[in-house]
Protein backbone atom coordinates (compact mmCIF):
# COMPACT_ATOMS: atom_id res chain seq x y z
CA UNK A 1 0.00 0.00 0.00
CA UNK A 2 1.17 3.20 -0.58
CA UNK A 3 -0.14 6.37 1.51
CA UNK A 4 -0.47 9.81 0.06
CA UNK A 5 -1.33 13.07 3.12
CA UNK A 6 -3.41 15.52 0.77
CA UNK A 7 -4.36 17.21 3.71
CA UNK A 8 -3.34 17.12 7.25
CA UNK A 9 -4.97 20.09 8.89
CA UNK A 10 -7.82 19.85 11.46
CA UNK A 11 -10.90 22.37 12.06
CA UNK A 12 -9.96 24.46 9.36
CA UNK A 13 -7.93 24.91 6.36
CA UNK A 14 -4.81 27.29 7.20
CA UNK A 15 -2.79 28.95 4.72
CA UNK A 16 0.63 29.47 5.74
CA UNK A 17 1.10 33.28 6.65
CA UNK A 18 4.01 35.25 7.33
CA UNK A 19 2.68 35.07 11.19
CA UNK A 20 1.30 31.47 11.06
CA UNK A 21 3.65 29.38 8.60
CA UNK A 22 2.56 26.04 7.35
CA UNK A 23 4.14 25.18 4.03
CA UNK A 24 6.35 22.49 6.17
CA UNK A 25 3.40 20.52 7.90
CA UNK A 26 0.68 21.72 5.38
CA UNK A 27 -2.59 23.93 5.74
CA UNK A 28 -5.68 21.85 3.93
CA UNK A 29 -7.86 19.92 5.91
CA UNK A 30 -7.94 16.01 6.06
CA UNK A 31 -7.59 13.88 2.81
CA UNK A 32 -4.88 10.74 2.37
CA UNK A 33 -5.42 8.22 -0.16
CA UNK A 34 -3.96 4.79 -0.09
CA UNK A 35 -3.08 3.03 -3.32
CA UNK A 36 -3.39 -0.66 -3.92
CA UNK A 37 -2.92 -3.53 -5.81
CA UNK A 38 -2.23 -2.66 -9.25
CA UNK A 39 -4.44 -0.13 -10.15
CA UNK A 40 -6.91 0.61 -6.90
CA UNK A 41 -6.93 3.72 -4.77
CA UNK A 42 -9.00 4.24 -1.82
CA UNK A 43 -9.81 7.58 -0.60
CA UNK A 44 -9.90 8.81 3.28
CA UNK A 45 -11.96 11.93 3.54
CA UNK A 46 -12.55 14.50 1.58
CA UNK A 47 -11.30 17.66 3.42
CA UNK A 48 -9.65 20.58 1.52
CA UNK A 49 -6.63 18.53 0.34
CA UNK A 50 -8.99 16.86 -1.74
CA UNK A 51 -8.74 19.68 -4.76
CA UNK A 52 -5.61 18.96 -5.51
CA UNK A 53 -5.70 15.46 -5.20
CA UNK A 54 -8.11 15.82 -7.83
CA UNK A 55 -6.06 17.89 -9.59
CA UNK A 56 -3.27 15.44 -9.73
CA UNK A 57 -5.48 12.31 -10.57
CA UNK A 58 -7.37 14.33 -13.56
CA UNK A 59 -3.71 14.40 -14.72
CA UNK A 60 -3.02 10.80 -14.72
CA UNK A 61 -6.72 9.84 -16.12
CA UNK A 62 -7.62 8.18 -13.49
CA UNK A 63 -11.62 7.60 -13.65
CA UNK A 64 -13.08 5.11 -10.56
CA UNK A 65 -12.05 6.42 -7.08
CA UNK A 66 -13.86 4.70 -3.83
CA UNK A 67 -14.37 6.72 -0.86
CA UNK A 68 -13.88 6.05 2.92
CA UNK A 69 -15.75 8.52 5.31
CA UNK A 70 -14.99 8.54 8.86
CA UNK A 71 -17.67 11.30 9.95
CA UNK A 72 -19.97 14.09 8.26
CA UNK A 73 -17.81 17.02 10.37
CA UNK A 74 -17.07 19.67 7.18
CA UNK A 75 -13.47 19.71 7.74
CA UNK A 76 -13.89 16.20 5.81
CA UNK A 77 -16.40 17.24 3.17
CA UNK A 78 -15.92 20.71 2.51
CA UNK A 79 -13.51 19.34 -0.28
CA UNK A 80 -15.80 17.61 -2.29
CA UNK A 81 -17.39 20.29 -4.13
CA UNK A 82 -14.28 21.18 -5.54
CA UNK A 83 -12.98 17.26 -6.39
CA UNK A 84 -12.97 18.10 -10.29
CA UNK A 85 -13.05 14.48 -11.44
CA UNK A 86 -16.49 14.40 -9.86
CA UNK A 87 -17.97 17.16 -12.85
CA UNK A 88 -16.86 14.39 -15.33
CA UNK A 89 -19.52 12.00 -16.65
CA UNK A 90 -16.46 8.82 -17.63
CA UNK A 91 -16.05 9.15 -14.05
CA UNK A 92 -17.10 7.17 -11.10
CA UNK A 93 -17.04 7.18 -7.18
CA UNK A 94 -18.37 4.96 -5.15
CA UNK A 95 -18.66 6.26 -1.20
CA UNK A 96 -19.07 4.42 1.89
CA UNK A 97 -20.31 6.47 4.68
CA UNK A 98 -20.25 5.49 8.20
CA UNK A 99 -23.06 4.11 10.12
CA UNK A 100 -22.54 5.71 13.45
CA UNK A 101 -24.29 4.46 16.64
CA UNK A 102 -27.47 5.93 17.08
CA UNK A 103 -27.44 7.97 14.14
CA UNK A 104 -30.30 8.20 12.37
CA UNK A 105 -31.67 6.44 9.52
CA UNK A 106 -30.40 7.13 6.03
CA UNK A 107 -26.86 7.19 4.38
CA UNK A 108 -25.34 9.82 6.35
CA UNK A 109 -22.27 11.26 3.74
CA UNK A 110 -24.84 11.54 1.12
CA UNK A 111 -27.08 13.71 2.66
CA UNK A 112 -23.92 15.42 3.96
CA UNK A 113 -22.64 16.14 0.70
CA UNK A 114 -25.69 17.18 -1.07
CA UNK A 115 -26.50 19.45 2.11
CA UNK A 116 -23.19 21.35 1.35
CA UNK A 117 -23.84 21.71 -1.88
CA UNK A 118 -27.37 23.14 -1.52
CA UNK A 119 -28.53 26.94 -1.33
CA UNK A 120 -27.84 29.26 0.17
CA UNK A 121 -24.18 27.33 0.80
CA UNK A 122 -23.46 26.67 -2.26
CA UNK A 123 -24.55 27.38 -6.12
CA UNK A 124 -23.57 24.06 -8.05
CA UNK A 125 -26.06 21.75 -6.54
CA UNK A 126 -24.50 18.03 -5.93
CA UNK A 127 -27.24 17.15 -8.79
CA UNK A 128 -24.82 18.74 -11.17
CA UNK A 129 -21.80 16.24 -10.35
CA UNK A 130 -21.91 13.92 -13.55
CA UNK A 131 -19.90 11.63 -12.18
CA UNK A 132 -21.70 8.09 -11.96
CA UNK A 133 -21.66 8.40 -7.82
CA UNK A 134 -22.94 5.66 -6.03
CA UNK A 135 -23.09 5.42 -1.86
CA UNK A 136 -23.36 2.14 1.18
CA UNK A 137 -22.57 2.09 4.27
CA UNK A 138 -19.85 0.40 6.38
CA UNK A 139 -20.50 -0.62 9.84
CA UNK A 140 -18.99 -1.42 13.24
CA UNK A 141 -17.97 -4.69 13.51
CA UNK A 142 -18.69 -6.02 10.13
CA UNK A 143 -15.97 -5.60 8.06
CA UNK A 144 -15.65 -4.71 4.03
CA UNK A 145 -13.58 -6.66 1.62
CA UNK A 146 -12.80 -4.68 -1.75
CA UNK A 147 -11.17 -7.02 -4.34
CA UNK A 148 -9.30 -6.43 -7.79
CA UNK A 149 -7.86 -8.61 -10.20
CA UNK A 150 -4.40 -8.09 -7.55
CA UNK A 151 -6.38 -8.83 -4.44
CA UNK A 152 -8.63 -7.85 -1.17
CA UNK A 153 -8.25 -4.99 0.79
CA UNK A 154 -9.83 -5.54 4.30
CA UNK A 155 -11.94 -2.98 5.84
CA UNK A 156 -12.45 -3.08 9.23
CA UNK A 157 -13.81 0.24 12.05
CA UNK A 158 -14.73 0.53 15.18
CA UNK A 159 -16.19 3.86 16.51
CA UNK A 160 -13.93 6.43 18.51
CA UNK A 161 -14.74 9.23 20.63
CA UNK A 162 -16.12 12.18 19.35
CA UNK A 163 -18.91 14.25 19.70
CA UNK A 164 -21.20 13.17 17.04
CA UNK A 165 -19.75 9.70 16.52
CA UNK A 166 -16.96 8.76 13.82
CA UNK A 167 -15.05 5.67 12.92
CA UNK A 168 -11.57 4.46 12.95
CA UNK A 169 -10.50 2.02 10.30
CA UNK A 170 -8.05 -0.86 9.65
CA UNK A 171 -6.87 -1.52 5.82
CA UNK A 172 -5.20 -5.21 5.63
CA UNK A 173 -3.70 -5.82 2.29
CA UNK A 174 -1.01 -8.18 1.07
CA UNK A 175 0.05 -8.67 4.66
CA UNK A 176 0.86 -5.01 5.42
CA UNK A 177 -1.36 -2.91 7.63
CA UNK A 178 -2.74 0.36 8.48
CA UNK A 179 -4.82 2.54 10.75
CA UNK A 180 -6.63 5.62 10.53
CA UNK A 181 -7.76 7.26 13.85
CA UNK A 182 -8.31 10.64 13.11
CA UNK A 183 -11.08 12.77 15.27
CA UNK A 184 -10.51 10.62 18.58
CA UNK A 185 -10.24 11.74 21.87
CA UNK A 186 -7.88 8.81 23.60
CA UNK A 187 -8.52 7.03 26.82
CA UNK A 188 -5.40 4.60 26.26
CA UNK A 189 -6.51 1.43 27.89
CA UNK A 190 -5.18 -2.15 26.39
CA UNK A 191 -9.27 -2.77 26.09
CA UNK A 192 -10.14 0.21 23.96
CA UNK A 193 -12.11 -0.96 20.75
CA UNK A 194 -9.72 1.14 18.83
CA UNK A 195 -6.00 -0.62 20.87
CA UNK A 196 -7.30 -3.85 19.85
CA UNK A 197 -8.12 -3.23 16.16
CA UNK A 198 -5.24 -1.78 15.71
CA UNK A 199 -3.27 -4.68 17.16
CA UNK A 200 0.48 -5.22 15.43
CA UNK A 201 -0.95 -2.88 12.78
CA UNK A 202 2.19 -1.81 10.92
CA UNK A 203 1.29 1.79 10.65
CA UNK A 204 -1.37 3.78 12.95
CA UNK A 205 -2.29 7.21 11.72
CA UNK A 206 -3.71 9.03 14.85
CA UNK A 207 -5.29 12.34 15.79
CA UNK A 208 -2.83 14.89 17.93
CA UNK A 209 -4.23 18.21 17.66
CA UNK A 210 -3.58 19.75 20.63
CA UNK A 211 -0.56 20.08 23.35
CA UNK A 212 -1.61 18.73 27.02
CA UNK A 213 -2.12 22.45 27.89
CA UNK A 214 -4.70 22.75 25.35
CA UNK A 215 -6.49 19.41 25.68
CA UNK A 216 -6.83 20.16 29.99
CA UNK A 217 -8.77 23.23 28.38
CA UNK A 218 -10.87 21.70 25.73
CA UNK A 219 -11.74 17.85 27.17
CA UNK A 220 -14.44 16.45 25.21
CA UNK A 221 -14.08 18.46 22.07
CA UNK A 222 -12.85 14.76 20.81
CA UNK A 223 -9.50 15.10 19.65
CA UNK A 224 -6.01 13.83 21.18
CA UNK A 225 -2.53 15.12 21.72
CA UNK A 226 0.98 13.17 20.56
CA UNK A 227 1.41 11.65 24.15
CA UNK A 228 -2.09 10.22 23.89
CA UNK A 229 -1.60 8.76 20.45
CA UNK A 230 2.17 7.28 21.75
CA UNK A 231 0.22 5.39 24.37
CA UNK A 232 -2.31 4.17 22.31
CA UNK A 233 0.27 2.93 20.19
CA UNK A 234 2.25 1.24 22.33
CA UNK A 235 -0.70 -1.03 23.52
CA UNK A 236 -1.41 -1.84 20.32
CA UNK A 237 2.06 -2.83 19.40
CA UNK A 238 2.52 -1.10 15.87
CA UNK A 239 5.40 -0.69 14.19
CA UNK A 240 5.04 3.13 13.28
CA UNK A 241 3.10 6.54 14.92
CA UNK A 242 1.92 9.48 12.50
CA UNK A 243 0.40 12.10 13.96
CA UNK A 244 -1.98 14.35 11.70
CA UNK A 245 -5.18 16.84 12.24
CA UNK A 246 -2.85 19.88 13.59
CA UNK A 247 -4.27 22.71 14.93
CA UNK A 248 -5.51 25.26 12.95
CA UNK A 249 -3.56 27.54 15.16
CA UNK A 250 -0.20 26.11 15.52
CA UNK A 251 2.46 27.26 13.25
CA UNK A 252 5.35 24.88 11.91
CA UNK A 253 7.62 26.02 14.43
CA UNK A 254 5.13 25.14 17.00
CA UNK A 255 4.64 21.72 15.28
CA UNK A 256 8.25 21.14 15.10
CA UNK A 257 8.44 21.35 18.36
CA UNK A 258 5.82 19.17 19.20
CA UNK A 259 7.46 16.65 17.36
CA UNK A 260 10.96 17.20 18.47
CA UNK A 261 9.36 16.87 21.93
CA UNK A 262 7.42 13.38 21.65
CA UNK A 263 10.23 11.76 20.01
CA UNK A 264 12.07 11.97 22.69
CA UNK A 265 9.64 10.15 24.97
CA UNK A 266 10.59 6.76 25.86
CA UNK A 267 7.81 4.81 24.28
CA UNK A 268 9.34 6.92 21.14
CA UNK A 269 12.15 4.04 21.63
CA UNK A 270 10.15 0.96 20.82
CA UNK A 271 7.69 3.14 18.09
CA UNK A 272 8.49 5.12 16.41
CA UNK A 273 6.66 8.43 15.69
CA UNK A 274 6.72 11.17 13.53
CA UNK A 275 4.04 14.05 12.29
CA UNK A 276 2.68 13.90 8.55
CA UNK A 277 3.73 16.25 5.83
CA UNK A 278 0.82 17.41 3.62
CA UNK A 279 2.26 16.02 0.11
CA UNK A 280 3.97 13.34 2.23
CA UNK A 281 4.08 9.75 -0.20
CA UNK A 282 5.04 6.45 1.94
CA UNK A 283 4.71 2.92 1.61
CA UNK A 284 2.91 0.80 4.33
Amino acid sequence: MKLTFWGTRGSIPSPSTPEVPTHLYGGDTTCVSVAWGKDDLLVIDAGSGLRQAGRHWIQSQRKSFTFLFTHAHWDHLQGFPFFAPAFSEDVSIHIYSPRLPDAPAGNLIERALHAQQSEPFFPAGFPQLRAKISFSEINPGKPVQLSSPAGELRIQSVPVSHPGGCLAYRLDHAQRSLVFATDNEPLPSPESPLVKMAADADLLICDGQYNNAEHQLRKGWGHGTPDLCLQEAAFARVRRLIITHFDPSHSDSTLLGMEEEIKKSPSAQTVPVSFARQGQTMDC
